[in-house]
Order: C-alpha cells, then sequence, then structure tokens
C-alpha cells in the first residue's frame, strides 16, 4: 500500500482550526460534514446513466438514486442530455468508445480513474466509490474525498488563480459565497482526466464553475458550468443532489490504491489480443426519451 498523508494532515489541521463553538463563521452557511451524491454511477456515463440492458454492467441494475429515480440523467443543459462536442472531438470521443472497453489497446484508451488517478473537477464529486467531507475554516473551505486520497483546498479570500502555464490533475479552485450558494470557479486543471467512464475528454482549456447550495440540513443542490472552447461547441451543465450522511458514528473510509498492481497491463494485454482477433465495436448506449 502506497502510505500518503497529506490529507490526513490537511484534516487535522482544519479541524484544529474550526471555531471552539465547531459552527462556521459567522454568516456563512454550514456545508460541514459528509455528503453522498444522488447521481448514482454518473461516473459511467454523464449522458446515459446505466444501461440495464448492457452485459458488462447489468448486474449494476439495481441501483436507484436517494430521490428514486433508476438511471439518473445529470445533464441538464443541453436538454437532449448530450455533451456538445465539436466534430472533430466527438470523432476522438468516438475512438475511446470503440477501445476503452472492449478492445483497449493504447494507455490512453483506458479510463484514467481505472488507473488509480485523480479524477479532476467535477468527475470528483460523484465517484461511484465514495463521497466526501466538506470542512470550514476562516478564509478556506475544504473538500476531502473519500476516493484515492483527493482533496481540494478552497481559498475564500479572492485571491487570483494560479499561472495559466500550471496544470493540476484537480484544478485549482477560488471560491465565495452568493446567499446560501458557494459558488467555486475552477480552472488549470490538466487534460488527463475524464467527465465520465465514457470516453467523455476535454482539454486543457477546460473551466468549470460549480454552485453548492445549501437548501435544508441535509441537502446540497450541486450545479456545475462546464465550458470548453477546444472541445466543446458551448458551455453546458450538470446538476444533482449531495445528501447529508446521517448514519450514527460515520466515519470516512480510506480508499488506498496499490503500487505494483497489474490491472491496467493485463487490460491491455486482453485488448490487443481481441483486436488481433478481429474482435471491436462501439460502447455506446442511447436511452429513450
Amino acid at each position: 500500500m502506497r502510505p500518503r498523508v497529506f490529507s490526513s494532515l490537511l484534516l487535522a489541521w482544519a479541524l484544529l482550526s474550526v471555531p471552539a463553538t465547531g459552527q462556521t463563521p459567522a454568516l456563512e452557511p454550514d456545508l460541514q460534514g459528509h455528503w453522498l451524491h444522488d447521481a448514482v454511477l454518473a461516473t459511467h456515463s454523464v449522458e446515459d446513466g446505466i444501461d440495464p440492458g448492457n452485459e458488462i454492467i447489468a448486474d449494476l441494475s439495481r441501483f436507484v438514486s436517494r430521490s428514486g429515480e433508476r438511471y439518473p440523467i445529470v445533464v441538464v443543459d443541453p436538454a437532449d442530455g448530450r455533451i456538445p462536442y465539436q466534430s472533430a472531438a466527438a470523432k476522438k470521443r468516438e475512438e475511446f468508445l470503440a477501445n476503452h472497453i472492449d478492445t483497449p489497446t493504447k494507455l490512453e484508451h483506458i479510463d484514467p480513474h481505472a488507473r488509480s488517478l485523480l479524477d479532476g473537477v467535477p468527475r470528483a464529486n460523484y465517484d461511484p466509490a465514495g463521497g466526501l467531507q466538506i470542512v470550514q475554516v476562516p478564509g478556506y473551505v475544504l473538500m476531502l474525498y473519500e476516493v484515492n486520497h483527493g482533496y481540494r483546498v478552497i481559498p475564500m479570500d479572492g485571491r487570483p488563480h494560479a499561472g495559466e502555464n500550471i496544470k493540476l490533475w484537480i484544478g485549482d479552485s477560488r471560491g465565495h459565497w452568493e446567499g446560501n450558494t458557494l459558488v467555486v470557479d475552477v480552472t488549470n486543471q490538466n487534460d488527463r482526466t475524464w467527465i465520465d467512464g465514457h470516453g467523455s475528454f476535454h482539454s486543457d482549456a477546460l473551466h468549470v464553475v460549480e454552485r453548492w447550495t445549501l437548501v435544508s440540513p441535509n441537502r446540497i443542490d450541486y450545479e456545475v458550468t462546464i465550458d470548453d472552447p477546444k472541445v466543446f461547441t458551448r458551455p453546458w451543465k450538470m446538476a444533482f443532489a449531495m445528501n447529508r450522511r446521517t448514519e450514527q458514528g460515520y466515519e470516512q473510509l480510506e480508499d488506498s490504491r496499490f503500487e505494483g498492481e497489474r490491472d491496467v497491463e493485463k487490460t491491455l494485454e486482453g485488448g490487443r489480443r481481441d483486436k488481433e482477433a478481429g474482435r471491436t465495436g462501439i460502447h455506446d448506449h442511447r436511452r429513450a426519451r
């Protein structure tokens, strides 16, 4: 197991910095606590959720969102629920769909999440394996993710973003309050993460604006606007709920990854064998609307 202490030290510092009352500074909405998204397995496809007829994922068809909807679609704009790719980018995505599940032959065909890499924003917020913890301290909001020790430190003091040549796996976040809504502007992401497991890629020009709105003590409405002029025809939006984890004694678990694991290598070996045998195909599914 590869030990990493950054998120643990960050959490310790954050908790020690919280006012003795346990409350956030005056006038700020209190988002603190453990949260779990309502976008069930959107990380597989933000456009299609789960296709229960697909043989690869049929055993996952029992999953429903906490609101009771089965296979919810999270893309709310455009109205057709599709990511507005430019034509050249759409062709590149077709290559990923043709290879990444059925017959991957290159490292770039494999979902970065499956390679134990950080998910970037917004995907870190709807990872299927775990939720997140929000901590508020003077001048900062911290988000600590259960998956792969991911975390974000969000300054709230109006400072500028990092230089445009600095590219980060989780991006550079800057936040401010608009009433009950935490607005987070995210830039400086690299081009190596995907928006979901369907090869929904982006470039390093990705610009994300998140809106975290506290609508009740146990619910946050999450909306994100995604813009990337290199690959999308226009900005587009996703939305879903974050629900507070109310289980008594709940603790965020460590989701450690292992050095020396051979899954990626074996996956590529299998994909190359299948390609040589003439097997190929497009992994795609369209829901009736």
